[in-house]
């Protein structure tokens, strides 16, 4: 098993960290009679800390988000300038600018405005309402485990848990979901890490001539996944995550069917099996043969491999990488879009026209509460954590299963997954996006639906 190479040290590196970010994140423990994972319990515990500071630590938070927004786009101190993941949070288009200068404003008007516009009525009285709901109940939940997800999502992302799991996908990749082999990393990388890692992984090996148009398309409309952390994260806004296990089972299960269906069907199957400027490297020696170990025994060198490169520093860089994704980009996103979104759903007819046939084909497979679900749907195409803010009106426990469900497997949104391939070579368009999203979402109801009854009856 090549222990001479990476000897003990590095075999504990993986194991080690490994089983811990699976107890962490997946395991249900007791505490105080409640039975919740570790995050869960964690957060809960911070949660109960902060309790009536709220509504001053969400704008606290979001002022100090825009002040820096600010700072990046028009001082450019070269701390900023130089620091990866504050340039790639910090900065962007003047759509993500506005809304975190949005998110201030809104959160600023919540904090002193409340207690005067509350109750009044009228369009002021309608924001503030939706507002507050985000800025003292979604959005402090979100903060806090950002900070706990982010100090404890490297274990399972970072110590060659991936790699381990991805020499098991690699030989099914190509007869199954038409993308090569060396995919499996993007593909893993997503499913226990995060979206955006799999679309950058996606789009450096597209460049690189290692996929694709059509492959590079079909990985990142079929594997871009939330990561476990924003599964997690969704599931306990909605109040149901203690079927954290059922949730992944099922999203995974939905995901691995449609990879599989979607390549094959139009418009994945009509984009030309073209390289990037011409460049093919699919036959490059990688050194990935397992030579004589058996595949078990390759896995572990791979994960053992990934673990000897993980240190104190790299994994707090990972962890502020994580902490400043959510803080910075997904919260004011969240409480920006939001707010906007819920009271334009509430107060015009445009969301509801765009939910409308996927409310009929939920309500003809007898779904409750099919008009909610429908709308958070439309809303998670945005970004996946906009469909919490209003699928918060849901009632019961299958409800809240299918919406954080088709949440999930819809897969693309713009805030995240749209943006980075709109950044990158990957020729994937606004058009092709929407319509892979409405397929996801319909064939995922006619998985995700039987799965609810069965589980919830």
């Amino acid at each position: 098993m090549e222990q001479v190479k990476y000897g003990k040290k590095n075999l504990l590196k993986f194991f080690l960290p490994s089983f811990a970010g699976i107890w962490v994140f997946l395991v249900p423990v007791p505490l105080h009679g409640e039975m919740n994972t570790v995050v869960g319990h964690l957060k809960e515990i911070l949660l109960s800390a902060v309790t009536g500071w709220q509504p001053l630590m969400v704008a606290a938070l979001s002022t100090a988000v825009a002040s820096l927004a600010c700072a990046a786009l028009f001082l450019k101190p070269s701390w900023i300038m130089k620091d990866h993941i504050l340039l790639e949070n910090l900065v962007g288009g003047p759509l993500w600018f506005a809304s975190r200068i949005c998110a201030m404003l809104i959160s600023l008007l919540v904090y002193f405005g409340s207690p005067y516009y509350l109750g009044t009525g009228g369009l002021m009285g309608a924001l503030v309402a939706e507002a507050s709901f985000i800025v003292n109940s979604i959005a402090p939940r979100l903060i806090l485990l950002a900070v706990v997800l982010g100090l404890l999502a490297p274990l399972i992302m970072d110590f060659g848990l991936v790699q381990f799991i991805a020499v098991y996908a690699s030989p099914v990749m190509r007869p199954l979901f038409r993308v090569p082999g060396r995919s499996a990393i993007d593909c893993v990388a997503s499913w226990l890490g995060s979206s955006s890692m799999a679309v950058v992984f996606t789009a450096k090996m597209y460049d690189s001539g290692y996929y694709t148009e059509r492959e590079a398309a079909a990985i990142v409309c079929g594997f871009s996944l939330a990561g476990i952390y924003n599964i997690y994260a969704i599931a306990e806004l909605l109040n149901i995550d203690y079927a954290m296990p059922q949730i992944l089972f099922v999203v995974y299960f939905t995901m691995i069917l449609l990879a599989a269906i979607l390549p094959r069907l139009w418009p994945l199957s009509s984009i030309p099996d073209r390289y990037y400027l011409g460049r093919c490297n699919y036959h490059v020696h990688h050194g990935s043969e397992r030579h004589d170990h058996t595949m078990f025994e390759w896995a572990i060198i791979r994960g053992a491999s990934q673990a000897r490169h993980m240190n104190a520093k790299r994994y707090l860089r990972e962890s502020r990488g994580i902490i400043c994704g959510l803080l910075f980009s997904t919260v004011p996103l969240m409480i920006t879009f939001g707010t906007l979104l819920v009271l334009a759903a509430e107060k015009t007819g445009a969301a509801k026209l765009l939910a409308a046939p996927f409310a009929a084909l939920l309500r003809s497979v007898g779904t409750a509460e099919a008009d909610i679900i429908s709308l958070s749907a439309v809303f998670a195409f945005v970004d996946q954590f906009l469909a919490v803010a209003y699928g918060r009106m849901l009632l019961t426990e299958q409800s809240r299963f299918i919406c954080i469900c088709l949440t999930m497997t819809g897969l693309i949104n713009l805030t995240e997954v749209g943006l980075h391939v709109w950044h990158s070579n990957i020729p994937l368009r606004f058009w092709q996006m929407t319509v892979v999203y409405v397929i996801r979402i319909v064939l995922s109801i006619f998985i995700v639906i039987p799965a609810a009854r069965f589980f919830f009856p």
